[in-house]
């Protein structure tokens, strides 16, 4: 919204000042025959192509979101207030209910608010319901006269209502619930009618100005429909949601619930079974829907892909104005660097890597998986996707001529998609192997929120990289053999390794993959820093979560650590690698006396042939190991530390196999026959088990997901799955 906001404002400040269209066309077509040539120097460029002010600047941008920020909070502080004198609600006189008061009273006590509760009523509406909402300071509770009337028929049936939108101010959600409405109608007013009514003039601009660029423009177009889609369906889910952490916070209260039940089964017996609004559109869940949740709480801790996909997608919207913006405020952050990707990654990561790791607690409590991760990846990366359509670089670059062919975008977008794929993945495993410590933890929140900060700082590097990669202008660089020998799409992701290889210290390389690997090994350490005495643990651990108190055969069966063999899978790649580098130069060998010719022809055009039979080795070594072992998602760790293992010796066997080729086909004095490693060996080989083990990790837990949903499709060897019991009166 900042960024359409501002770009209005500087677009109408740019023609209230006298700018025209034509001024605009021909500063194009003076960028777009002078780019490709001025390109290295920027000066030159600008010197001959003053481009005009259009768009809104930084600081105008800033300024927008300062602004729609005020107005969240204005109308915040002020909606109370505004409620209140438009529904004429009035204060609840207790001399005139002492009854209602006196079972108020004890209500509050029994929520233990920490705040003070002001009851109101509606005496215009006779329907037994009930209404939290207010502000810091200021809580309220709306009773319906039909409510006040349902105090003497039914008391208990009014205890649970009450109970319900205390439970509202106890779980602070009332905040939440008003600032969702408050940006979803600002967005709508803000965003979305005014991007629906200038969409067609986009259009026709587009088709004046660069007819080649209608299908971004178009791209453009779907990218803000789906972004309105989607902040319609989680604003929905958002209050959807809340209702049921409300039931769940009465069922603790009492004990199960048993009134609240009792009016749910009465409410889903008369409620319309047609005629009902689209599931975006509802902001209370049905009466079913609140009665499972009450009997099995696992359906509290779901986290749907569409909404995952959702976040993705705005993230990825954003992603280059929040970085300039952090650029500009920090001037320590240039493009590419992990810092200018932090705050799009702690939104992304903070809101997908939360709900991962509930709901991948919530499965390990009913011993099963979490059986979306493979979807909510897929979500994940399509997110990002999507999400640059709406990119200003790729507009500019489509504007100047120099925007990528379709190939290179189908490779970075290949590889954007990537790591939000292998960002789900890696949460889920490391989710799952300290599920045991978080059940068992006196802070359960300490161990989440140091996995989900761990997780946004591998998010921000990623990304940082990932959008670098992705800016236009690859066409106009000369590329050095054999990358240039590659299709383009090969071409490309080669330059992007190089890169990334090259520029990125390989020190950088080992830690990031230490800690990618190294947090889910740690959860023996965490029994330790997070655990509690093991005496009460059994008894309150689970407890918490499920609402019910389990078995001790229950909880101690949750509180078993997942079994790791860290030091089994890194021996095993060790040996299978040796034996793999073994053949490798047994082939070089034979070959060189026998058929030397399809080595000398790959090595005539790819030198450096022999690194990526290393990687492919390695990965193979990851892919067996993983198939050894059958700890469902823990499978792919061992995959990946066997890489590691494998790593110590299949990089040195396939440099040592390439000079024994060179010195058994042309004798030992040819300069390819080099028997002593060169002094860079160490860090050439660190650097290849490195980014081996990095693509490890997306590889293996996708192949995991997808062989453990080929298993649940035969019925008899499906997981078992435990249910949690109901509720006993």
């Amino acid at each position: 919204m900042a960024t359409t906001i501002g770009g209005a404002v500087g677009m109408a400040r740019y023609f209230g000042l006298g700018g025209d269209l034509g001024s605009i066309t021909r500063s194009l077509e003076c960028a777009s025959s002078n780019f490709a040539e001025t390109a290295a120097d920027p000066a030159e460029f600008a010197r001959r192509c003053a481009p005009p002010d259009v768009s809104g600047e930084t600081t105008m941008e800033l300024a927008a979101l300062a602004a729609l920020w005020l107005a969240v909070g204005i109308t915040y502080w002020l909606l109370p207030a505004y409620r209140i004198r438009r529904r004429r609600l009035r204060p609840l006189r207790g001399d005139a209910h002492p009854d209602v008061q006196r079972t108020l009273t004890e209500l509050v006590a029994l929520a233990e608010l920490r705040c003070r509760v002001r009851f109101v009523v509606d005496w215009r509406d006779q329907r037994p319901t009930g209404l939290a909402f207010g502000r810091l300071g200021r809580r309220c509770v709306m009773l319906g006269e039909g409510l006040l009337r349902l105090h003497g028929r039914d008391p208990e049936a009014f205890r649970a209502i009450v109970l319900h939108e205390l439970a509202h101010l106890r779980n602070r959600d009332v905040d939440i619930a008003f600032l969702t409405l408050i940006c979803y109608r600002l967005f709508v007013v803000a965003f979305a009618i005014p991007t629906a009514v200038t969409a067609p003039f986009a259009l026709l601009v587009s088709w004046v100005l660069l007819p080649g660029g209608v299908i971004y423009q178009l791209l453009f177009t779907f990218a803000q429909c789906a972004l309105a889609v989607t902040v319609a369906h989680t604003s929905s889910a958002v209050l959807r949601n809340r209702e049921l952490y409300a039931d769940a916070r009465v069922a603790v209260w009492t004990g199960g619930a048993h009134s609240l039940r009792r009016l749910l089964a009465a409410q889903h017996g008369i409620e319309p079974a047609t005629l009902r609004r689209p599931l975006f559109r509802r902001t209370h869940p049905s009466a079913a829907k609140r009665l499972a949740a009450l009997s099995d709480t696992r359906v509290l801790f779901d986290v749907s892909p569409w909404e995952a996909f959702g976040l993705a997608l705005c993230c990825s919207l954003v992603y280059w104005q929040v970085a300039q913006w952090t650029e500009a405020a920090t001037s320590l952050a240039d493009r590419g660097s992990a810092l200018s990707a932090i705050v799009p990654a702690v939104l992304l990561g903070g809101g997908v890597a939360a709900g991962i790791w509930r709901v991948t607690l919530a499965a390990h409590m009913s011993h099963a998986r979490w059986t979306d991760a493979h979807r909510t990846g897929l979500a994940v990366g399509c997110g990002l996707v999507v999400g640059t359509f709406g990119d200003q670089w790729h507009r500019t670059a489509l504007a100047l001529g120099v925007a990528d062919s379709l190939p290179v975008r189908l490779a970075w977008w290949l590889l954007l998609g990537a790591v939000g794929y292998g960002f789900v993945r890696w949460n889920v495993v490391a989710a799952r192997v300290w599920a045991p410590v978080v059940l068992a933890a006196r802070r359960p929140l300490g161990p989440v929120v140091v996995g989900c900060a761990t997780g946004v700082v591998l998010l921000s590097f990623w990304l940082g990289h990932a959008y670098a990669a992705g800016t236009p202008g690859f066409g106009l660089l000369s590329l050095p053999r054999p990358l240039n020998l590659l299709p383009t799409p090969l071409d490309y992701l080669g330059f992007v390794f190089s890169l990334a290889v090259v520029i990125t210290p390989p020190l950088g390389v080992l830690a990031l993959v230490a800690v990618t690997v190294g947090l889910p090994l740690a959860a023996g350490l965490g029994v330790r820093l997070f655990g509690r005495t093991r005496g009460d643990a059994p008894a309150a651990g689970p407890e918490r979560f499920l609402l019910w108190p389990p078995s001790p055969e229950v909880s101690a069966a949750l509180l078993v650590p997942p079994r790791l063999r860290p030091l089994r899978a890194l021996a095993e790649g060790v040996v299978f690698g040796g034996a793999a580098g073994l053949g490798l130069w047994v082939v070089h060998v034979v070959s060189a006396l026998v058929f030397p010719w399809p080595i000398q022809l790959v090595g005539a055009v790819f030198p450096l042939y022999f690194v990526p039979v290393a990687i492919l080795l390695q990965v193979a070594v990851g892919f067996f190991v993983s198939w050894r072992n059958t700890d469902h998602e823990l499978r792919s760790l061992h995959g990946v530390l066997a890489v590691l293992g494998a790593g110590l010796l299949l990089p040195v066997a396939a440099f040592t196999a390439r000079d024994h080729f060179a010195c058994v086909r042309w004798g030992t004095g040819h300069q390819a026959c080099e028997l002593v490693p060169s002094p860079a060996m160490a860090s050439i080989t660190a650097t290849v088990v490195a980014w081996t083990a990095a693509l490890a990790l997306l590889l293996l837990p996708t192949w995991t997901a997808l062989r453990d949903g080929a298993r649940r499709a035969v019925p008899s060897q499906q997981l078992p799955v435990h249910h949690p019991p109901r509720w006993q009166a």
